[in-house]
């Protein structure tokens, strides 16, 4: 007897994965604007990290309880990953964005995340990327040059260059998260519960230095960074790509990655109102059309 073949996902189904990938991008490019938009007004950016780290960290506490708080990876290895992606990746995210517009960051970690992610799955994985692959690489970075060029001239800010370096930094962090993730075989819900977990270690140093200074700030604004940075970019957006990836597969989810950066320069725009220059823009089309590339290609969809 033959097998039965795999059930066909549904129309329906398939409307809502996509759905959910463009809701999930959404998200991870409006942190970075509304962020800015924040720190620009009235939350400095240790307070909007006590507000991201206790929501989530709350929220995720009960399921990092309920199996083995390393993540069933080790403590050192959680250590890694806590550094890659929870509260240090943050915070260094942050400072980014006190020093460089909210649509540097947006393409700068994402477009610097899959270079770095190719070299590091070479080095450690012993993976081989395609030809095609390292040619989309280097638009990336040629495009990451264009974005970076008039902070490195001085014409953009005396500090928008230090912000693109953070941002730099943040996409080496990611990128080794994805890399030692993928070697490591870490379970995402349990990784991400214990990362954010452990991120409540900041909370009471925050407290200890700082005291009460979110009392002080417009409770509407710290609802709202609350739910959103906690809620929205912790956990809602991981459920929607894992979601879209279950569905439509990992080749095809990773290829909505590029509309985060899309999403980002674009709401800066009637949000912060950074419009960046010409050089700038094409430094972006450059970077989001190789990061489109290179999601195409198999080799980065494993």
């Amino acid at each position: 007897m033959h097998p039965a073949p795999a059930p066909a996902v549904s129309r329906a189904r398939l409307v809502l994965a996509v759905a959910a990938a463009v809701g999930a991008m959404l998200l991870y490019g409006g942190q970075f604007v509304l962020s800015r938009w924040s720190m620009q007004r009235t939350l400095p950016l240790w307070d909007l990290a006590a507000l991201r780290f206790t929501v989530a960290g709350l929220l995720c506490l009960p399921l990092a309880l309920r199996r083995p708080v390393a993540g069933g990876i080790g403590w050192g290895r959680l250590a890694v990953l806590a550094v890659c992606a929870g509260g240090p990746y943050t915070l260094v995210m942050y400072a980014g964005l006190v020093l460089a517009p909210a649509a540097h960051g947006a393409v700068i970690i994402t477009g610097a995340t899959p270079v770095v992610g190719v070299v590091l799955a070479r080095l450690w994985l012993g993976e081989r990327a395609r030809p095609a692959t390292l040619v989309a690489m280097a638009v990336i970075v040629a495009g990451l040059v264009l974005v970076g060029w008039p902070g490195l001239r001085g014409g953009a800010g005396s500090t928008v260059w230090l912000g693109d370096l953070l941002f730099v930094v943040a996409g080496v962090l990611w990128a080794l998260y994805t890399v030692a993730a993928r070697r490591w075989r870490a379970d995402p819900l349990r990784v991400t519960a214990a990362v954010w977990a452990l991120a409540l270690l900041y909370v009471p140093v925050y407290l200890l230095v700082v005291g009460g200074r979110l009392l002080d700030a417009p409770r509407g604004e710290v609802v709202f960074q609350g739910i959103y940075q906690g809620v929205g970019v912790a956990i809602v957006a991981l459920v929607l790509y894992s979601f879209a990836i279950r569905v439509l597969g990992a080749a095809r989810a990773a290829l909505f990655m590029p509309l985060t950066p899309v999403f980002g320069v674009l709401l800066a725009v009637p949000v912060l109102g950074e419009v960046p220059a010409a050089v700038q823009v094409a430094g972006m089309l450059a970077v989001g059309g190789g990061m489109l590339a290179a999601a195409a290609q198999r080799d980065l969809s494993g």
